[in-house]
């Protein structure tokens, strides 16, 4: 991978660092869906559980047991007075980020009941997801976070997915096909094409996650890279 050396990697994001361009473009993406108007949050409010998210990853030392909404209010993690999210979608930010191993069915309840809809929390998890996979991306490089735009104006689509239920897990999700990681968030369906475009950069492209063992992307093979994913898994204590 080829480095500019200009500027030291910690005052860099993503946008120079030389990079693959699917990436950057993906990291991009990401960044710019953080600023829209989604189904169920606004722009703004996207915009701020993006932010949370920085702040979590800035404060990883904090237990899980001691939610940001319980902390003092001179504490680093403490939930700003003028934040606009709902306290329970702050709370959730932060444990989903520094404590996903942790999650409980009670705990979830608790966090639904706090929130407007389930549909809510499956969004929130949706940006909590991508924040956190490409600022850690980020991190193991040495760079900074890729700037967030500034929050667009609107209102969420509000638009509800005919059918959705809660099946086998603790979501509502549709009735799709495929493995469980495509069918986790299918009850909200406005950030797919950013995750899936992040997904083909980082793991498989959507056509390569079935069974192509052939597959590859520069030095390493499929079976490669599942080895990496299943290690990684583990070292996170990734239920799935």
């Amino acid at each position: 991978m080829k480095r500019e050396s200009s500027v030291p990697d910690a005052e860099r994001s993503i946008l120079g660092s030389g990079v693959r361009s699917d990436l950057v473009e993906a990291h991009r993406g990401v960044a710019a869906a953080m600023a829209r108007p989604g189904t169920w949050w606004t722009g703004a409010e996207r915009h701020a559980i993006a932010s949370e998210v920085r702040r979590a990853l800035a404060h990883s030392d904090l237990p899980p047991w001691l939610a940001p909404s319980a902390c003092d209010p001179d504490h680093p993690a403490a939930i700003a007075a003028d934040q606009q999210l709902p306290v329970a979608a702050v709370d959730a930010v932060w444990r989903i980020t520094n404590h996903p191993g942790t999650l409980t069915h009670d705990w979830y309840q608790t966090i639904v009941g706090g929130i407007p809809t389930a549909e809510h929390y499956v969004e929130l998890v949706s940006v909590v997801a991508m924040v956190n996979s490409i600022d850690r991306f980020a991190a193991v490089l040495d760079l900074a976070p890729i700037p967030l735009p500034e929050p667009e104006a609107g209102e969420p689509t509000r638009e509800r997915i005919d059918d959705t239920a809660v099946r086998h897990h603790w979501v509502p999700t549709a009735p799709v096909k495929g493995p469980n990681v495509i069918k986790a968030l299918s009850a909200v369906p406005a950030d797919i094409k950013v995750r899936q475009a992040l997904s083909s950069s980082q793991y498989l492209p959507e056509g390569a996650l079935m069974g192509d063992l052939d597959w590859g992307r520069n030095t390493i093979d499929r079976r490669q890279i599942e080895l990496v994913a299943a290690q990684t898994s583990i070292a996170n204590e990734c239920f799935y």
